[in-house]
């Protein structure tokens, strides 16, 4: 049991989700990892929009509000990180942070999810995910944000 009340909440969250009316962009400049990701969240229901970089998420978000955000954090242009800020600047959207990297070198041990988590990231997951784990974190954040769906304020 994570908290009291999170079983009930995440079963609701869960029915939605399997009910199609999540909705969720994802940003990420690699086309098969976003198709990936829409293909498996289409099982649920989800109506998934993609956005193959930053700039082009951010002005999805501007236009349309979205349940659940899930971002790349490297992206040629602007990073994931960056656009993290920006996003959470501007809007309560829960973002999941998802990364192949941990670490950029030996000589600079950056963690970059916990990086992506300090500028507001809701959760974090590290490429490659299962099916199961992305449903888990998806799950978990519309059971611990309470938003209505959200785009930039």
């Amino acid at each position: 049991m994570f908290a009291p009340g999170l079983d009930a909440r995440l079963q609701v969250k869960s029915d939605v989700m399997t009910a199609g009316a999540v909705r969720v962009l994802v940003i990420d400049d690699d086309e098969s990892v976003g198709a990936a990701i829409k293909q498996l969240l289409a099982r649920r229901g989800c109506r998934t929009e993609l956005a193959p970089g930053a700039y082009a998420g951010i002005q999805a978000l501007a236009r349309t509000c979205f349940d659940v955000l899930l971002v790349d954090l490297f992206m040629t242009g602007m990073s994931g990180i960056d656009a993290i800020g920006y996003i959470r600047q501007r809007s309560a959207v829960p973002i999941i942070a998802m990364s192949g990297f941990r670490l950029r070198s030996s000589l600079e041990p950056i963690d970059y999810l916990e990086t992506a988590r300090q500028r507001g990231a809701s959760r974090c997951m590290r490429k490659p995910f299962s099916a199961r784990q992305l449903f888990d974190a998806v799950d978990l954040s519309l059971a611990s944000e309470v938003h209505p769906g959200a785009s930039l304020r």
